[in-house]
């Protein structure tokens, strides 16, 4: 699907100011420019990532009363259990505070609930479990900031909680988290509650901005801070940005302000290939083809990620936490493998699902669909998110998929810019049993006679928000360029700015009077073709998934204009830049 395509119009006195001030190339002072980063001071923040420049985690509101209980529990030798969620967020993180309170000789155990039989967040029956098996302390990882009710029956058990989450919370509507002086509202009653959102009175904007993405596992790795906590086998607590890294990139964190640091050194630490690397993650990469390889933010989220997030969605999500808590490399191969093969199998459930939900899309008059919210009593809950988010990417509009089972569905929603799924949800509580999520990822649980109520609801909601324009996608291109600026050179600098994700995004370049000297399929659907502009040298170009390109716009001789992000490439030892083709037109301004 072709895009309209958007040129970025930065403040260009601050782009020549700062090419000047700092001596970077105009496109990536333009780059940074873009980014917010306009000063040569913030620009070598921004660049340098120093561990140094993480926030003091008592800056967080309740960080000292959670860290005052935690210490009495080791002194006095209770049962404390960390109740992680299912996902790769929860379970890096529930698998951070494990090391770092067993380290710190603490009686602790783990729980992640089953995501078929119990679902998303604290049970009741769960926590009655844990208290039962002699627990006294619990402290939750990526959920419970809406578990109201929970909490009320962890303290009629006398059972000690302490949150830790960063989902949205109900009543606190400023980005910023609640005024100076203002009494939180609508938080669960707990020990304490941690958050991105709730700082100290007076934390600065500066500070607030810098950890307001901060995901599960981050504010886990902000309570091991504040522990004191060593890292693995009595390191700083830098050995655990591998797990903080693979739970940010995986619930799609902001690559921005704290996440950024965490993400760099993280992707460091998951690149080495070290007898003292974590024995789970020398075994997840093994399975993964990619041990010996540079680990970038997408080689997390494309190939590391599925396979952890595997566990939960068809099995039990305690065999990938058992992958990153075990001492043992022959068990965690034995583990990895387990998940390795999970993931194929979700693979097949999911292409299933895939095919049945896009053929009921098709069916449907698109131009007036807002929503596509369908249900099946046949399709896996555990796979349907990621269904949702595939259907989001073919067909441009929200999307709630929901698994229908004894009359009750389970839906997982994901959106589109302009629309915001958990306020969109929020107005449809009533038609809901219960819902949580994010501004473009949500789950939520309802009564299958009301889902053709949610259904019009929602798709009325989308088709306020967003008019007819605003289900055409649309590129933003960072700058003009031409083929003969991207050198080697500018290449090594423009990767300065990784780690790439959302809040900084790889760099969109656009170029126009392109002339396609050769093209080919490779892997049956991937268009790979040979360019050149002008009288420049010819550089390679690849097509994800658009073979069907091939001899339409891209043929022998034709003229195109392009949106690519360039990289570097090496094969056989030869180092050259290939453009990964984002959007392709055909150039008639410069066709003959």
């Amino acid at each position: 699907m072709s895009c309209k395509w958007v040129l970025a119009e930065p403040d260009s006195g601050a782009v020549a100011a700062l090419a000047r001030d700092a001596g970077f190339h105009p496109l990536i002072a333009r780059l940074l420019v873009i980014r917010g980063i306009s000063k040569a001071a913030d620009a070598d923040v921004f660049l340098s990532c120093d561990l140094s420049s993480l926030s003091d985690p008592f800056l967080f509101k309740d960080m000292a009363p959670a860290v005052d209980r935690i210490r009495r529990a080791i002194v006095q030798a209770e049962k404390i259990v960390v109740y992680g969620d299912y996902d790769v967020d929860g379970i890096t993180g529930a698998a951070l505070l494990y090391h770092v309170l067993k380290h710190a000789g603490a009686n602790v155990h783990t729980y992640i609930p089953d995501r078929l039989s119990e679902g998303y967040g604290l049970h009741a029956q769960a926590l009655k479990h844990i208290k039962d098996g002699g627990a006294s302390l619990v402290i939750s990882v990526d959920c419970g900031i809406s578990a109201f009710r929970e909490a009320d029956e962890a303290a009629s058990l006398d059972l000690d909680l302490i949150i830790t989450d960063h989902h949205e919370m109900t009543g606190v509507a400023s980005p910023k988290g609640p005024a100076s002086g203002e009494k939180d509202r609508n938080l669960p009653r707990a020990r304490a509650v941690l958050h991105p959102l709730l700082l100290v009175d007076g934390a600065s904007d500066a500070l607030r901005e810098r950890v307001s993405s901060l995901t599960g596992v981050g504010m886990a790795f902000k309570l091991a801070q504040a522990l004191g906590g060593r890292g693995q086998g009595g390191n700083t607590l830098e050995s655990y940005l591998d797990l903080v890294t693979l739970g940010t990139v995986a619930d799609v964190g902001s690559i921005t302000g704290e996440n950024r640091v965490l993400v760099k050194h993280g992707l460091e630490l998951l690149s080495q290939d070290t007898p003292a690397q974590r024995p789970g993650i020398a075994a997840l990469k093994n399975v993964s083809g990619v041990a010996g390889r540079k680990i970038s933010a997408g080689t997390v989220g494309f190939t590391l990620a599925p396979r952890i997030n595997a566990s939960g969605r068809l099995e039990r999500a305690d065999i990938a936490l058992r992958l990153f808590t075990t001492d043992s490399s022959s068990e965690a191969l034995e583990l990895a493998r387990t998940l390795d093969a999970v993931n194929k199998e979700r693979q097949t459930v999911e292409e299933t699902i895939l095919e049945e939900a896009r053929k009921a899309c098709r069916g449907l008059d698109l131009s007036a669909t807002g929503a596509l919210v369908l249900a099946s009593g046949q399709w896996h809950s555990g796979v349907i998110g990621i269904v949702a988010s595939k259907l989001v990417d073919e067909f441009y509009r929200p999307a709630a998929l929901i698994s229908v089972k004894d009359g009750v569905g389970k839906g997982s929603a994901r959106s589109i810019p302009g629309f915001d799924l958990y306020a969109g949800l929020a107005a449809c509580s009533d038609l809901l049993l219960g819902f949580g999520g994010h501004r473009y990822a949500a789950g939520f649980s309802i009564n299958e006679e009301n889902i053709p109520r949610l259904r019009e609801r929602l798709g009325g909601l989308v088709m306020d928000a967003l008019g007819a324009a605003g289900f055409v996608r649309t590129i933003s291109i960072d700058g003009p360029v031409a083929l003969s600026d991207l050198t080697q050179d500018f290449m090594h600098e423009m990767e300065r700015l990784a780690p790439f994700g959302l809040g900084n995004p790889e760099p969109r370049l656009g170029v126009r009077g392109l002339t396609v000297l050769s093209s080919r399929i490779v892997g049956n659907k991937h268009l790979k073709f040979r360019v050149k502009q002008d009288h420049g040298a010819a550089l390679d170009a690849i097509a994800f998934n658009r073979s069907a390109l091939l001899g339409k716009q891209v043929r022998d001789g034709a003229r195109l204009a392009a949106v690519f992000t360039p990289r570097l490439t090496t094969w056989n030892g030869t180092t050259n830049v290939e453009l990964e083709i984002r959007d392709i037109k055909t150039d008639r301004e410069h066709s003959h």
